[in-house]
């Protein structure tokens, strides 16, 4: 892309709803825009108002906006801001973009068992599901398995979805050496402990290297944050910590301070449909990463090559993975070396926003 087109070609974005403006998605999607020169503007409300108090905030913000934009940019997780933002585009004559991240029956039903699949909450979140995937011109997936998802469980058009992985803030996760010294292999696993990651697989897998020269640091709370707990001290695991969330700002150092990060295992159908923020983060700070081979892992990363991936729930092949790498630290470095320099190459804020720019112009929306 030439520089000048770019400037000249690329829709004003309108970021609109109840969102976190720090919730890395759209942060990235934001300041890789930004970088690129292309204009976008923010009409935000606070994202713990209800929708009775939320959509007569964002139409009083809206109506206040300067004019100058193109498209009407719904972030991440806002499936209830879309309806609003539907109305206002059609009323001003503007297009719609709604990047959800997620189905919410997929997340609230099938992969963290809130509401069972017939209830009065499941059909409530698929109904809601359907109606913010179709009314948008374009919807956007983080892999070409969940835009697959989208089209055959609500029947949005394939050419109306377009994919743009979920990369990292190159601002914020930097290249950092590693230790020069053999010693423990010291194990990083951080996140909220949904389904997804299957912490339950990382429990098992330490409990067969309780002899070997390991350590792992489990950081984060969540839904089965104290189940996993329980587990780990039925093992009589000693070389497993559990420590609270960090700050978002303090991830980097965290993740430097490990030699091996840990992405998600779970056995559910999300887990097989996401790359998680974790596997890009630890791999542009120059970490060697373990995670589940899944088929949304194969879209963008080369086993072997840029990780090691090891089977859905398979705690005997990730304990397996963690011993090789831990004997063997030319193979960590290899692995951190190539995937470091693959992810802060191709999946930086800036080439997010470009991948970005061609879906929305190979899709001509």
């Amino acid at each position: 892309m030439g520089e000048t087109s770019e400037r000249s070609t690329a829709p004003h974005l309108l970021f609109f709803g109840a969102y976190d403006p720090e919730y890395p998605r759209n942060l990235i999607i934001r300041k890789g825009w930004k970088k690129l020169g292309f204009a976008l503007s923010e009409c935000r409300v606070g994202i713990k108002r209800k929708v009775h108090t939320r959509y007569p905030a964002l139409l009083y913000r809206f109506l206040r906006c300067e004019k100058k934009d193109d498209v009407i940019f719904v972030p991440d997780f806002r499936h209830k801001d879309v309806p609003l933002a539907w109305a206002l585009a059609r009323l001003s004559g503007k297009r719609i973009i709604f990047d959800p991240l997620v189905s919410r029956y997929e997340t609230k039903v099938l992969d963290r068992g809130d509401a069972g699949k017939g209830s009065a909450q499941a059909w409530h979140n698929r109904n809601l599901d359907r109606i913010s995937f179709n009314l948008p011109d374009l919807i956007l997936a983080d892999t070409a398995e969940h835009a697959e998802y989208y089209h055959e469980s609500f029947g949005v058009g394939r050419r109306r979805i377009g994919v743009v992985p979920v990369g990292f803030d190159e601002d914020t996760f930097r290249a950092v050496p590693q230790n020069s010294e053999d010693g423990t292999l010291e194990i990083l696993f951080y996140g909220s402990f949904l389904p997804l990651h299957g912490v339950d697989t990382i429990i098992r897998a330490a409990s067969g290297l309780s002899d070997e020269p390991v350590r792992f640091r489990i950081v984060g709370e969540g839904q089965t944050h104290d189940d996993m707990r329980r587990m780990a001290e039925s093992y009589r695991l000693e070389k497993v910590e559990f420590l609270p969330s960090v700050r978002f700002e303090d991830l980097p150092l965290m993740i430097s301070e490990a030699d091996v990060v840990l992405g998600i295992f779970g056995t559910t159908s999300k887990a097989s449909m996401v790359v998680p923020n974790k596997v890009y983060q630890a791999l542009a700070v120059g970490r060697a990463v373990v995670t589940a081979g899944t088929p949304a892992v194969g879209e963008f990363f080369r086993e072997g090559e840029h990780l090691l991936t090891v089977p859905q729930g398979d705690p005997r092949a990730l304990a397996d993975a963690l011993r090789a790498l831990g004997s063997d630290r030319a193979l960590r470095l290899r692995l951190s070396e190539a995937g470091g320099s693959y992810v802060r190459s191709e999946f930086n804020a800036t080439r997010i926003a470009e991948r970005l720019f061609n879906v929305i112009t190979e899709l001509d929306f």
